[in-house]
Formats: structure tokens, sequence, C-alpha cells
């Protein structure tokens, strides 16, 4: 192609026509752009003239503001609170940029010591946690120390054979104890009770000059100050089912609730707490007169406190 610009003849080559756009991406943006700059074109006055008072002296064409309109990018503002608002574009801005550092959904960033970096993946219940000073937080299981567990204590459930009239079980790690007695029939006319004790099991208060249980039931009988907190329906014969929930048992005082059925015909609601010189260590389920358990079976589950 030969033409004179200015007085001066130049020889080019016939520009090559451009190829079709090989992506479906660059498909896209071609045709965003036609309509951008389409749209430009017709823009109304006002908005024409905004762009061209923004880009005065600063190298752009009143064609670039609008175009950064139209993609999002133009501004962000502050808001009365001091909040910033930004549009959608930064966002994904920022959003692929962090993906530099990690794309698996769910990732955090931690800063190690070397730079900001993923943790290694933990698996599923694992929680941050913190490994202390100069080392980055790692995904670790949760322990007994980081929440509450619920477990059987040891030796239960006891299954009653007629061969003892008492059962201990240590309680030193528990702040709350279910206890459940299903179905328990003595050698002889009897009932069941809770005593506990402060000194690891060398002794159990029942005695005038120990600890009390303060007792309530919703039918009067075994309720005040006792020594001893006993199942007690009036009666003291039959097949005993119940259960009882202490809590607090690390505190020096006790709050318990529960109920208790004798046969199929007396049930009986069982309230109060038990204060003490220190944390109870050992609960003892006993018969009150001393009889065997001869059938029925003692469950005991603890809650271990974070």
């Amino acid at each position: 192609m030969v033409d004179v610009v200015r007085g001066t003849i130049r020889v080019r080559k016939w520009p090559k026509k451009r190829g079709k756009p090989r992506s479906e991406a660059q498909r896209f943006w071609v045709d965003w752009f036609k309509q951008a700059n389409l749209l430009a074109k017709y823009v109304d006055a006002a908005s024409a003239t905004l762009a061209i008072e923004l880009t005065k002296g600063s190298g752009w064409y009143p064609r670039d503001v609008l175009l950064k309109a139209m993609r999002g990018r133009l501004y962000w503002w502050t808001d009365q609170d001091g909040r910033k608002w930004f549009p959608m574009a930064a966002v994904g801005d920022i959003s692929l940029t962090l993906d530099v550092l990690a794309q698996t959904v769910g990732s955090v960033l931690v800063r190690a010591v070397d730079r900001w970096r993923a943790p290694p993946a933990g698996v599923s219940g694992d929680v941050l946690t913190n490994k202390g000073p100069g080392n980055p937080p790692e995904w670790a299981p949760i322990t007994g120390a980081a929440g509450v567990t619920q477990e059987e204590l040891a030796g239960s459930p006891v299954v009653v054979d007629n061969t003892a009239s008492l059962y201990d079980f240590d309680v030193t790690t528990y702040v709350t104890l279910d206890i459940k007695i299903e179905a328990i029939i003595f050698a002889a006319a009897d009932r069941p009770m809770i005593l506990v004790s402060t000194d690891g099991g060398l002794t159990f208060h029942s005695g005038a000059a120990d600890y009390r249980f303060m007792q309530f039931n919703n039918l009067g009988a075994g309720g005040g100050v006792t020594g001893r907190m006993t199942w007690d329906d009036g009666a003291a014969s039959g097949s005993w089912t119940g259960v009882m929930r202490l809590t607090d048992l690390r505190a020096g005082r006790c709050s318990y609730n529960g109920v208790v059925s004798r046969g199929s015909s007396a049930v009986k609601l069982h309230s109060g707490f038990y204060r003490s010189a220190g944390p109870i260590t050992d609960i003892r389920i006993a018969a009150f007169s001393g009889n065997n358990m001869v059938t029925g079976t003692i469950q005991l589950t603890g809650l271990v406190s974070a």
C-alpha cells in the first residue's frame, strides 16, 4: 500500500486480516470491548462532561473513565460509619491474588516464619491450634482440654450378683455425673443410697459430724438435712430403678436432681445440694441397711471439663 503523509511517500504492506479469537474468553472480551466502545460513543451528556473533567491533565482519555465505570473499577467510597465499600471487581482481584497461596476450598492463611502460608491440611473435626510463640498454628484434633467429653466410668456398668452391698467409683476427673440404677433388688428389705468421699475414698461422709446432703423430694419422705442421699419412697422393698445427676463435683458444693421408682407404683423426684470442704473424689452406691444387691445394673457416666 502506497500513500503520502505530509508530502512524504510512504510504502507499507497491506495489513493482514485479524484472525478469529482463539478461545471463549477472547471472544467474550472482544465482544464486550466492542459493545463498551459503542456505548461510550452514545453516553449521556452529563456523564461525558464528568469524564472529561476527571481526565484533565491525567493522560487518560474520557473513554477510559467510561470503560472503568462499565467494568466496576472506577471508584470506592467510605460511608458515614467509616466503612469502605469496594466494587466486586476489586474483590475478584484480591481473591485471584490470594489464590497464589492457596486454592483449596476452606483454606486459611497463617503467618509462617518465612511468609504467609496455608497450614498443612487437617481432617474433619480438627481445630486451628496455637503452637506457641514463634510457631505457626496447625490443624489438630480436639482434645479433652479443648472442650467437654463424656465417658463411662471405670468399672461401669456393674451387673450386681448378690455378692456385695456397695460399689465405689473414682470420680476425680469429672465435673458432672449421671448415675443410673435399673431393676435393683435387695436380698432383704432395703433401699439404695449415695455416699461421697473427699479424700480419695478413704472415708465416706455419713455421720453427724460429716458434711450433709440437703435433700428434697416431692412427697416429703426422706427430706431435710441428712448425712447420705437415699432413694426413699416410704417403703424399703421392691425393684428399684432411678436416675440422678450430680453437677459441680469439683466446686465443693454439688447440686443434684433425679427420679426413682419402686416397682411400677411409686415414683419420686429428688433434688438438693451437698456442701463439702473440697472436690468430691469418690462416689459410693450402697444399700442403706447393708443387704446385698441381688439383681440389676448400676451405670455411671461422667463429663470431663475443659
